[in-house]
């Protein structure tokens, strides 16, 4: 039991990404992997050791603005990052040690203790997200997943600001980095819009202007090395 819990947590930390678009935490840039696809989408994966950390999507290149600011974003999910903590901590140690060592009530006081702090996160996040403005739509099939099945609380902050994508793309991520970041960033998603140059024809348009993104990658990259 305690390995398929472990196992759905681990499918639930995989994230489906477009091309040039990247998983920003306060810990960088992510832009997946840039050869692993799925349905024509980039395959990443989010640090199972650290769902107390807020992830966001960027907006995939040439996309539409949005309207949710990366601060507001990351105000409106701070609040949960100790219970999503309690949450791991819950799912993965002390149900597992009450399981083997302490069947009966003290498993069903931390199995009730784990389906209480999901609700918990559920409805904090709910509110958080309408006092700051942010669709709540995505929450009724999420935290509906995350009641049934019990791992996907674990996720549950990380899943909540993946809902919607934040109002900067990869590029301007990449500005607000430190500098010593920065050039492996641009680097990662040159990567990606090679990747993607290759699933397109010369003559198409959208081929023409990844290919002149990727050269003024080229030419901040080399700017900097000056």
């Amino acid at each position: 039991m305690i390995a398929v819990a472990a196992a759905l947590y681990l499918f639930d930390c995989v994230v489906l990404l477009e091309r040039g678009q990247a998983l920003w935490s306060r810990g960088g840039l992510s832009f997946g992997s840039s050869h692993y696809q799925i349905r024509g989408k980039v395959v990443a994966l989010l640090n199972p050791l650290t769902p107390f950390i807020p992830v966001f999507r960027t907006l995939p290149l040439f996309s539409r603005s949005s309207n949710v600011q990366l601060s507001r974003a990351l105000h409106s999910l701070t609040p949960t990052a100790a219970m999503s903590l309690l949450q791991f901590v819950l799912l993965f140690a002390a149900l597992p040690y009450c399981l083997y060592r302490a069947p009966g009530w003290p498993f069903v006081i931390a199995l009730l203790a784990a389906y209480v702090n999901a609700l918990a996160m559920l409805f904090l996040i709910f509110f958080r997200f309408k006092a700051f403005n942010i669709p709540m739509r995505p929450l009724i099939a999420l935290g509906f997943g995350w009641l049934v099945c019990l791992p996907l609380s674990v996720n549950a902050q990380r899943k909540a600001g993946l809902a919607f994508e934040v109002a900067l793309d990869a590029r301007q991520a990449i500005r607000a980095l430190p500098s010593r970041d920065q050039e492996r960033a641009r680097s990662d998603l040159a990567a990606q819009i090679g990747e993607a140059m290759q699933e397109l024809e010369e003559a198409d348009e959208q081929h023409r202007r990844l290919a002149e993104l990727k050269r003024q990658l080229t030419k901040e990259a080399a700017s900097e090395r000056v």
